[in-house]
């Protein structure tokens, strides 16, 4: 009665990319990595900077004008970690081989140059 009909594979799949709500786009300047006990690597990214004075100090003079003093140059940095990614040892070397490309692309670009003593 009736034939039975075998499922063919698609020939082609389509991947929609859609930004979850939470999505946010952050620079950063640095990185520190590790590896879980499970064997995955776990990357949290930071934008480091030297931080502000704490405080500023005005001499007051007797005609009521005042004259800032200078900041005083802290010694500290701070490390705001924006967030962390974990990730298996896969998608890893895609994420090495995927910036090595744009890398190469940006490198190519006259109109673009890399900067000078840039460290990670």
């Amino acid at each position: 009665m009736g034939k039975e009909v075998a499922h063919a594979r698609p020939k082609q799949v389509k991947f929609i990319s859609q930004k979850s709500p939470d999505y946010r786009l952050e620079f950063v300047n640095g990185a520190f990595s590790n590896i879980t006990p499970r064997g995955e690597i776990i990357c949290n990214f930071h934008l480091e900077y030297r931080d502000i004075p704490i405080d500023q100090s005005a001499t007051v003079s007797e005609d009521g004008t005042a004259k800032l003093s200078p900041f005083t140059e802290t010694p500290n940095f701070t490390r705001d970690v924006k967030f962390g990614v974990v990730m298996n040892i896969n998608l890893a070397k895609d994420l090495i081989r995927l910036l090595g490309d744009k890398i190469k692309e940006i490198e190519s670009n006259s109109l673009v140059k890399p900067e000078e003593g840039a460290h990670q």
